[in-house]
């Protein structure tokens, strides 16, 4: 199980560009985001897939903490990545999109609508 103190160094070690140093769990979280963000607005989405395929793996290598800070901030961003892509961009990033990570958000829209 990762716990939001290996979290960081996790993906420092996968993605070195992002400099996790001193980075909490949300911290992270929010910085792996925004480089997500980032990537798929400058089309570059062999990168896209790879922080959704790693943001899928600490998902579900996660405690309880990292899928809260998961779903809460990664998750919750796709809506905002929603509305910043065309059509054509946000295909893209839903082709890449782990089904697992796609079934959270799907979940997330949902439970917004009760």
């Amino acid at each position: 199980m990762l716990d939001q103190y290996e979290v960081p160094v996790y993906i420092a070690g996968r993605m070195p560009q992002l400099k996790m140093n001193d980075k909490d769990i949300y911290q992270s979280m929010q910085a792996l985001t925004d480089y997500t963000k980032r990537m798929a607005l400058e089309h570059n989405f062999k990168m896209v897939e790879k922080c959704l395929g790693l943001v899928e793996r600490i998902y579900d290598k996660g405690t309880a903490l990292v899928k809260n800070a998961v779903e809460n901030i990664f998750i919750f961003s796709f809506s905002s990545m929603r509305m910043l892509c065309n059509i054509v961009e946000w295909r893209m990033v839903q082709s890449y999109m782990p089904a697992g990570l796609y079934a959270l958000y799907i979940q997330q829209v949902l439970c917004s609508k009760d």
